[in-house]
């Protein structure tokens, strides 16, 4: 037990770091803090949700301590939140001795990800509105401000074009990014330790993820309402949506690089398709609609058996 409090503690000071790390304003320190997630979830995936408290509570005091109120409660709910979700859902019903964990199970963390980011975004309303509301207007401020004065954009035209062709989806890029990162974080956490033989919880089969069946809903509740709303709530509920369809992006990618292996070349076949999700939004809507039906499709099922 005086080990694993140990290592929480060092991992709760190494995520203080790292998150700090940011304010260097470099571009070693921004991946420092892309990556300052690791050390908890670390943590919480080797010892779990107790050590996981602790070490973010440590990581939270240093932040105050060493940096600023703000950054704290930013790592709080940004990274902290995220992890104990992902580790409840992760650990509660699994142990190391378990047979690898199904889809579903690692679906509901997406799912619950995709609901957490969907709560910040409505939360956001009532913290960044003065209670009117417009949260579409104060996002345009903010743009128009960052772009003037950390990207020397002078040209107000210049600006405006900008701010007008990312603001429509500005709220679900920033809650995809943050969806990445945490993935991305939790993926190398049980990565690492897997290698290490210290992991509690089985691995996982990433080819296999299902969405659970609420996400359908909660999709289906916010694009009918984007569907016959106007200005603000259209904003709000447009964005909803996409957020509510990360996970069905990652189970078409699952669909797509599981058939892709299915072909004499699969290097091959993935470097096309990746190319094209880069380029196109339409090669990612359709990897988001594959995903979407890919519980009546089966896609993954049938040529299994093949």
């Amino acid at each position: 037990m005086q080990k694993e409090f140990l290592v929480s503690v060092a991992g709760g000071l190494l995520s203080a770091l790292m998150t700090s790390a940011i304010l260097l304003n470099s571009g070693v320190g921004i991946l420092l803090g892309y990556f300052g997630l690791l050390p908890i979830i670390f943590v919480g995936f080797s010892s779990g949700l107790r050590y996981l408290a602790i070490a973010s509570c440590f990581c939270i005091a240093s932040l105050l301590f060493f940096s600023n109120q703000v950054q704290a409660i930013l790592y709080f709910f940004s990274m902290v939140i995220p992890a104990i979700l992902i580790c409840y859902l992760v650990l509660s019903r699994r142990s190391i001795n378990a047979e690898p964990s199904d889809g579903l199970e690692i679906g509901q963390v997406l799912a619950a990800l995709a609901l957490l980011g969907i709560t910040y975004l409505l939360t956001s309303l009532a913290f960044f509105t003065d209670g009117s509301l417009n949260l579409e207007e104060r996002i345009k401020e903010m743009l128009n401000k960052v772009f003037y004065e950390r990207m020397q954009i002078a040209s107000a035209v210049d600006r405006k074009l900008l701010i007008g062709t990312i603001i429509p989806y500005f709220p679900s890029l920033i809650a995809s990014s943050w969806f990445i990162m945490i993935l991305v974080n939790a993926f190398l956490a049980q990565k690492i330790l897997i290698g290490m033989g210290k992991n509690i919880r089985p691995a996982v089969k990433y080819s296999l993820i299902s969405a659970p069946n609420w996400l359908y809903w909660v999709f289906a509740f916010f694009g009918i309402i984007s569907l016959f709303s106007r200005d603000e709530i259209e904003f709000i509920t447009q964005n909803a949506c996409i957020i509510s369809a990360i996970p069905f992006f990652l189970i078409g990618l699952t669909v797509f690089n599981y058939l892709a292996k299915k072909t004499k070349a699969p290097k091959t076949v993935l470097f096309i398709f990746y190319i094209f999700l880069c380029i196109s939004s339409w090669a990612i809507a359709i990897c988001t609609i594959i995903g979407f039906f890919e519980e009546w499709l089966r896609l993954r099922r049938k040529y299994s058996l093949e």
